[in-house]
């Protein structure tokens, strides 16, 4: 399993992944950086990290509210 995290953004956790899965944890680590909005797009997001996500947590900030 592995885990994405950036400030003030969503985390994601993978799960399901073997040793071949590096590149595209590179991949959804790349996307992540340089998105916008702080979110992974599902388009362009390798298909290892579609279907492994276990989940996706909302950033602490939105829950000081």
């Amino acid at each position: 399993s592995a885990a994405l995290l950036r400030d003030g953004c969503w985390s994601y956790v993978f799960g399901d992944l073997d040793t071949t899965s590096g590149t595209d944890l590179v991949t959804g680590a790349k996307l992540f950086a340089t998105s916008t909005d702080g979110l992974i797009p599902w388009r362009g997001r390798p298909d290892s990290l579609k279907r492994g996500l276990v989940a996706r947590l909302p950033p602490l900030d939105l829950l000081k509210d």
